[in-house]
């Protein structure tokens, strides 16, 4: 009762701070901060790797500091950009160090043969990788717009990981051993053990880091984001009609017009990114997951594989991201998995994050862990064809709260009825089809 108590006054005294809330929340003052204890800061350990590119990036790097002296920047990029208004895709792949004991999906093997697909996609891309792997990386597309960042030697080199081993790889695990109130019937909201491990948590911890990272480097000039998992082409994707995986992302490349689709919802405070299918259901503002570290698990309703924004955004997002992280860790919330986090960061700071709500994709583009983001932002089915963007406090979490940013709808070949969801459904054995 006591717990359900906690979670019902949170929540009151969630909708009330939302009335009030800013264009951007600074960190220091998150909507939903338990008892108000503070974890570590950013600005312990965020500084830049190279004087910043770009006057505005460079201020906010200044303010995040406390900095009040003048801002130096660089204007030029190193590498001309690829085309005019070229976004720029960032992933990082540290190998885990358990081999033998991975799937084969999550071995090297396989990863390396999906990174090769990324590098076919001809797009300007930064990748984080140990300098072992750099030469091997390197080899799979030999041009200046493939440009590689081999300066942190293992994942545990990486600033926002190098204070966490301890957590990763023993309090972490006891948080997710103790778990509760989960069963099967919690279908794809349940925690999944094979994913609990320290190599996987640093490596998810890191995605915002190098988003940071890479901003500050920007070799190419850009201000058009896109964070990738270094894996997201899985090798059983969807066959274009000449048998090539992946052949109509890889041929078709990115719309930058798409991604500055997204960038006019999430500006410069955030970033847009993917749901998952809530098939399993969603928790609101009420649930005890936002309260009792126990129930976390229910607190998994984005899928941060792919998530775009500008550079502002970005950086504002990670470095909310950052501050959730350790903030949970001072409270003894699970921060082994980024999925776990981001509706946390999306709740503490709002216009932080903004999303796609799933929806079944085209047959031809479809396979069972497809997830619209992966595609979305590339030339496939036209310029017409986009995704619905939304906030998610209004959609999932808090219905009757009036967005400050417009909803966007689908367009093309993204325009789905219940009958998709339904065939969809079907054709990947979830549901019986309509006699």
């Amino acid at each position: 009762m006591a717990t359900h108590r906690n979670a019902l006054d949170q929540a009151s005294s969630y909708r009330e701070k939302l009335r009030h809330i800013q264009d951007l929340t600074p960190i220091d003052r998150p909507l939903i901060s338990w008892d108000g204890r503070r974890g570590r800061s950013p600005r312990e350990y965020l500084k830049p790797p190279v004087i910043p590119y770009g006057r505005e990036v460079a201020e906010w790097q200044n303010s995040l500091s406390g900095k009040q002296e003048a801002s130096h920047f660089r204007t030029t990029p190193e590498v001309p950009p690829i085309r005019e208004d070229a976004p720029t895709m960032v992933l990082i792949f540290y190998p885990r160090p358990d081999q033998n004991d991975a799937r084969p999906i999550h071995q090297s093997a396989s990863y390396l043969k999906r990174v090769e697909r990324i590098a076919q996609m001809g797009e300007q891309t930064i990748l984080y990788v140990p300098p072992e792997l750099a030469e091997t990386i390197r080899a799979m597309r030999p041009d200046p717009h493939w440009y590689i960042v081999d300066s942190y030697a293992t994942v545990w080199d990486i600033p926002t990981n190098d204070y966490q081993r301890r957590n990763f790889a023993d309090v972490q695990p006891a948080l997710f051993r103790n778990f509760d109130g989960y069963t099967d019937a919690d279908g794809e909201l349940k925690p999944v053990d094979r994913y609990n491990r320290p190599h996987h948590s640093a490596v998810c911890n890191a995605k915002a880091f190098i988003m940071y990272d890479a901003i500050m480097r920007n070799p190419f000039g850009s201000d058009r984001w896109m964070y990738v998992d270094a894996g997201f082409l899985f090798d059983d994707g969807p066959k274009d009609a000449d048998g090539m995986i992946w052949g109509d992302l890889i041929k078709n490349g990115l719309d930058s017009a798409k991604i500055d689709r997204a960038i006019s919802v999430s500006r410069n405070t955030g970033v847009v990114m993917g749901e998952y299918t809530h098939r399993d259901g969603c928790p609101d503002i009420n649930d005890e997951c936002w309260s009792n570290n126990q129930r976390t698990w229910r607190a998994r309703q984005f899928i941060a594989n792919v998530y775009v924004g500008n550079s502002l955004g970005h950086l504002n997002y990670a470095v909310r991201f950052m501050q959730t992280v350790d903030d949970m860790d001072a409270h003894g919330f699970y921060t082994g998995r980024e999925e776990f986090i981001v509706a946390f960061v999306a709740l503490r700071y709002p216009n932080s994050v903004f999303s796609i709500p799933w929806f079944p994709l085209p047959a031809e583009l479809d396979y069972r862990w497809q997830f619209p983001g992966k595609v979305v932002f590339s030339r496939i089915g036209g310029p017409e064809s986009v995704p619905p963007i939304v906030d998610p406090i209004s959609t999932l979490y808090v219905r009757d709260y009036v967005s400050s940013r417009q909803s966007l709808p689908a367009g093309g070949i993204y325009i789905t009825s219940p009958r998709d969801f339904h065939e969809w459904e079907v054709r990947h054995g979830l549901a019986a089809p309509n006699n």
